[in-house]
Parts: C-alpha cells; sequence; structure tokens
C-alpha cells in the first residue's frame, strides 16, 4: 500500500513539473532567421562584421538551425527587394512569415561612455514577443568580438539547448574565427561576393584576411574553396592545407568542413573524404551541405543513384540551393533522364536560381537530343562572363564529337584565351593538355609532344599533368610520360582515383602501344574498385585492347558499356570512337549485319566531319569490304 502511494506520489510530482516547467522556446525542428547588427557607435567596422561572427559562432550548434545568407537572399528576391538590402527586424519578420519559420534573431551594438553594448534578442515572428534577450558589455573595441562569443553562447541555452550540447559545441569566437574586428570585416566582404557567386572576386578579400591574421582557419577554407570553384586546385589544395594545420582553433561544424575538403583537395583519400561527409552529417542532420559534397563526388564516380539521393536531400534541407537542383540535374542526365534533367533546372530556373552547371547540363540535353538552338541559348548566356572559357570548352567537345576536328582546335584555343586574359592559370594548362590528349586519341601526334610541352609550362597541377601524361602515352612517347608518372606519384601518393584509376590508365596506354594488350587489361584490372570513375576512357581502352587479342565478344561488350550510357559522359568523343570499335568487334564476332549498322551509325554522327580525319578515312574503307 505504502509503496503504491509513494508511486502515485511521483507521477503526480512529474506531471507538475511537466506542466509548470515552460517549454523551451525552440525545438531542433525550428529555423532561425539572422537579421543585420543595428550599429549606432559610428564606426563602420563593425558593419557586416559583427553579423558574420554571430553566424560562426551559431553555426556550430547542432541544435540551432540559421537560415542560410543564400536563402535570405533567394527570399528578398522574391519579396521585389535587392538581394543585398539589410534586412532590418521588419523585413526578418516577413521573411520568416512567408518561409513559415517561428522566430528571427537580431543583434545591436551601442556606446556606453568608453564601453559597448552588445544585445541579442529572439523574436517570435509570429507574435512579436521577446522569447530570449541576452546583453554582454566590453571595455574597448578589442573585447567586442569576445563579449559577442560569451552573450551567443548564453543565448543559445536561453533558447532551448541542452548544456551538454553547448559545452560539446563551443569554440570561442576568437577560435571559431578571428581576434581581429578588421580581418573579420575584410572576411565578410568576401563572403558577400561568395554569396554572388563572384567567386574570383571573392579571393582577394579571404587572401587579404590571412594576411591581417595568419592564425584565421576559415579564411584560409573559404579560399580554398573559391580556388576550387574556379578549377584553381593547386591553390586550392594549398589553402586547404594552412586551414587543416589550424583546424584545432575552429569550432566541429568548420573542423569538419576543413577535414572534408583537405582529404579531397590535398591527399585525395576517397574513403577519408566520405567517411568526414557521413559524421558531418550525423553531427548536423540538419545541415545540407555534406549532402551537397557526397552528390559532387558520388556524380564525379558516375555512382548516379546515389547523387540524386544526395542531392534531393540537400534540396530538401536547403529548398533554395541552386547547387543542389544542379546536382540532381547532374544525376538525371548520368542516368540518361534528360527531360527529368531539364525540368529540374527549368523548376530552379523559375525560381531564380542559377548557376554554371546548370547552363552546362542544359547545353548537353540540347546536344544529346540535336537541339541546335537551345545550345545556341547557352553559349549566349555565358558570353561576356568570367567563366565563357568553359562554354569554349562545350563547343569544343561537341565539335570532337561531331568529327569537326578543327573547330574543336579553334573552340579550345579560344576557351584557352579567355582563362589566361582571367589569369586562370591552372584552368589554361588543363584545356591545353585536353586538347593535346584530344588529338592523340584521334591519331593526330605530330604536334602533341610540343601541346603537352605547353600545358604544362602553363601549369604542374595534377590534372594538367595528367592529361599531358596520357596524351603522351597515347602516342607512344615512354620517356616523358614515365617522369610525369613519377612526379604525379611523388606529389599525390595518397590520390585513391590517381593512383588506382588514372596512373594505371596512362600505363596501360604505354603497353598498348608497345603491343602488349593483355599487359594492359592487366593494368586496368586495378581501376575496377573505383567503378565508373573515368569509365568512358577505361572501358574504350579495354575494348581497344581486346580487339587486339581478336577477343570480339569481349571488346563489344565494353563498347556497348559507353553507347548504353550517354549521359555519363553526354559530350565525349569516346562515344563516336566506341561506334567504330562495335563495328569492328562485329566483324570478329562474324556478324556482317551488325558492324554494318554500327558503321553507319557512326557515318552518320560524323555526317558533317572533316574528311582528313583518319579515323573517318579508315572506318569507309573498312565498310566497303563489307559483303
Amino acid at each position: 500500500m505504502a509503496l503504491g502511494v509513494l508511486a502515485l506520489a511521483i507521477v503526480a510530482a512529474v506531471f507538475w513539473y511537466l506542466k509548470h516547467t515552460p517549454a523551451a522556446p525552440l525545438t531542433e525542428k525550428d529555423t532561425i532567421v539572422l537579421a543585420d547588427f543595428v550599429n549606432t557607435t559610428g564606426d563602420p567596422v563593425f558593419d557586416g562584421t559583427l553579423k558574420q561572427a554571430l553566424a560562426v559562432q551559431l553555426e556550430q550548434s547542432p541544435f540551432l538551425n540559421i537560415f542560410s545568407d543564400q536563402r535570405v537572399r533567394e527570399a528578398l528576391r522574391f519579396m521585389n527587394r535587392s538581394s543585398d538590402e539589410r534586412v532590418t527586424k521588419q523585413i526578418a519578420r516577413e521573411i520568416c512569415e512567408r518561409q513559415g519559420l517561428k522566430a528571427f534573431l537580431a543583434g545591436s551594438i551601442s556606446n556606453l561612455g568608453s564601453h559597448y553594448v552588445i544585445t541579442l534578442e529572439a523574436t517570435n515572428a509570429q507574435t512579436g514577443d521577446t522569447i530570449a534577450l541576452q546583453q554582454a558589455e566590453a571595455e574597448n573595441k578589442e573585447q567586442v568580438l569576445s563579449a559577442l562569443g560569451n552573450a551567443a553562447t548564453k543565448l543559445r541555452e536561453k533558447l532551448g539547448e541542452s548544456l551538454a550540447s553547448i559545452q560539446k559545441y563551443d569554440a570561442p569566437i576568437s577560435q571559431a574565427t578571428t581576434s581581429s574586428l578588421e580581418a573579420l570585416k575584410v572576411f565578410s566582404l568576401g563572403v558577400e561576393q561568395q554569396l554572388k557567386g563572384k567567386y574570383l572576386e571573392a579571393i582577394p578579400f579571404f587572401k587579404r584576411a590571412t594576411e591581417m591574421d595568419p592564425n584565421f582557419a576559415r579564411a584560409y577554407a573559404a579560399m580554398s574553396s573559391m580556388y576550387y570553384n574556379s578549377r584553381q586546385y593547386d591553390l586550392a589544395a594549398e589553402s586547404s592545407r594552412k586551414a587543416y594545420e589550424l583546424r584545432d582553433r575552429v569550432g566541429e561544424y568548420e573542423r569538419l568542413y576543413i577535414t572534408q575538403v583537405y582529404y579531397d583537395n590535398v591527399t585525395g583519400e576517397l574513403e577519408k573524404y566520405l567517411e568526414t561527409c557521413e559524421l558531418w552529417k550525423r553531427t548536423y542532420p540538419r545541415d545540407g551541405a555534406p549532402h551537397n559534397n557526397l552528390a559532387v563526388k558520388y556524380n564525379d564516380l558516375g555512382q548516379f543513384d546515389k547523387a540524386a539521393e544526395e542531392a534531393r536531400e540537400a534540396i530538401r534541407l536547403n529548398p533554395n540551393s541552386a547547387s543542389g537542383h544542379s546536382l540532381l540535374a547532374t544525376s538525371f542526365v548520368g542516368l540518361n533522364r534528360f527531360d527529368e534533367a531539364r525540368e529540374i533546372i527549368a523548376q530552379a530556373l523559375s525560381h531564380k536560381l542559377e548557376n554554371l552547371r546548370m547552363h552546362q547540363n542544359l547545353y548537353r540535353i540540347a546536344f544529346v537530343q540535336g537541339d541546335a538552338a537551345a545550345m545556341k541559348r547557352e553559349i549566349e548566356w555565358a558570353n561576356g562572363k568570367p567563366e565563357e572559357y568553359a562554354a569554349q570548352s562545350w563547343q569544343a567537345d561537341s565539335a570532337a564529337f561531331s568529327g569537326q576536328l578543327q573547330k574543336a582546335k579553334g573552340f579550345s584555343a579560344s576557351a584557352l584565351e579567355l582563362a589566361q586574359r582571367h589569369d586562370l592559370k591552372e584552368v589554361a594548362g588543363q584545356i591545353a593538355a585536353a586538347a593535346a590528349l584530344r588529338d592523340a586519341q584521334f591519331g593526330d601526334c605530330g604536334k602533341v609532344k610540343e601541346q603537352a610541352a605547353k600545358a604544362l609550362d602553363i601549369s604542374h597541377g595534377q590534372l594538367t599533368l595528367a592529361l599531358a601524361a596520357n596524351a603522351l602515352a597515347v602516342c607512344g612517347e615512354s620517356g616523358q610520360t614515365k617522369s610525369l608518372i613519377d612526379e604525379l606519384g611523388k606529389r599525390f601518393p595518397a590520390d585513391t582515383l590517381l593512383n588506382q584509376v588514372r596512373i594505371p590508365l596512362i600505363q596501360a596506354y604505354l603497353e598498348m602501344q608497345r603491343g602488349n594488350p593483355a599487359q594492359a587489361l592487366q593494368l586496368l584490372e586495378t581501376t575496377r574498385p573505383q567503378g565508373r570513375y573515368l569509365l568512358f576512357p577505361t572501358a574504350y581502352l579495354r575494348g581497344q585492347s581486346y580487339l587486339n587479342l581478336k577477343k570480339g565478344n569481349e571488346a563489344a561488350a565494353e563498347f556497348q558499356t559507353i553507347l548504353d550510357h550517354r549521359g555519363w559522359s553526354a559530350l565525349s568523343y569516346f562515344y563516336p570512337l566506341a561506334q567504330v570499335g562495335i563495328a569492328r568487334a562485329a566483324v570478329l564476332q562474324g556478324d556482317t549485319a551488325k558492324a554494318r549498322k554500327a558503321y553507319q551509325d557512326f557515318f552518320a554522327s560524323w555526317k558533317d566531319a572533316d574528311a582528313d580525319v583518319a579515323l573517318l578515312i579508315e572506318a569507309k574503307k573498312e565498310y566497303a569490304k563489307l559483303k
């Protein structure tokens, strides 16, 4: 009886506690908007700087979900406002109402004699009631960032985050960013350019921030991303390496970001990269960034189903993500689902979401579907933009696909000139090396050594080195190829895809030139664990090796892989090469009808080809011999 009474008393006490304990203002499902700081001090160094510092401090929290700056810009555009407009309390509240968000957070800084007062106020967007308020005082300007960090930490608890979570994810603001207001100010100017998609314009600001504070890890990480987005991979690696050295000076969120960038840009350790992204997903389950990054990687690896899954999740978590939509479209292109890809891009563009990758995909789809007018629209879109070189490269690829090699050379030369005009040395080197490889694949080896040397004079980045080595290997230049392979191996000893796919592929080409197709096939076996990465060149070389061994069935299977998966590399010249490969394999199989059809398909693809291309001349002779 006594035990029963005690049990009832405990239940009653718990019920009373739950009833009378106020609910936390926010839950893990809520998203908040950050308004711009109100600065009444008259000192412009605080403008934009304190909001940036607060955002960095709050992003450490797995509990709080901040409405990203990119989404704010998109919301402002939908409200017919400038995307650069300051977000006042009134505008923040309107964004919340339109987006169905619960609260916004506004900050202010004011003078109190020689001191500064920082105020952080969280407001319920529906009622206008204050749900959490925190103030801090700084004795001087140098202590403002520290005071802001302390206020942000206390505010997190008031908003409902557990003490255990705060203790685990709460690096001091000077560690998560910088102790220098001036460096943070310059950094925030770089972020403004980044949000506009002006990656090249953002770099000088991030670089200046690191000069002002050499321990500013986040600035190095941001600079690395800008270099990577503009295809300056060596410079990206250099910045990533520096950020990684300083990773213990940042919060957990930034540390995960820096670590995955390091494994991607510096060491190339694929498994560690994927593991870090998965840890990021588990630690910050409402953050779309790791899903976005995994979608990029899975698309590169040819794992388009996985990429689509990650891209969809990135979009769910951030519906206004231009990157998420473009990555999903890329996945659909890879899966030969061209109409769905175009629909995804159309939806994004209708919501004023846009990036270069979307237009690249639209160009690819238009080329596959023979829509010359649509192709022209995408080229016109790129004209005059810093990325115009990319559109010239698209045209070089589509011209080569059609056997118009002289046009391809012209477009590549134009792309090279545009890249050099913008001082994109690494991009220029890649363009020059890719042009050399294209000529080599079509049997035009006369100037390949000269072209490779030109590319390497421009850049010794990893991709330029690999493409140049591949071109030289196709043309049988074993001495220089080995030298470049050695350099790649020494500089990038842990790079998974380089050492398991690119280098074996180059070595296999050398073996083919030596008349050793069986050895070439053995080398290509090392590429299989990475599945579809560089699938077209590896499948094509396997097919060529089997042809040399008179194994028609095996050769046909490799070439058919290319023909069945056009979207994997929609502009690749390996597609028409595979058509000829299928024809030659059919001859070995004794299937004249199949061979005739394959040759005819190739001639249709190359109806406007240059008449003097060796492959076309050979194919016509072989076709004429069919009975």
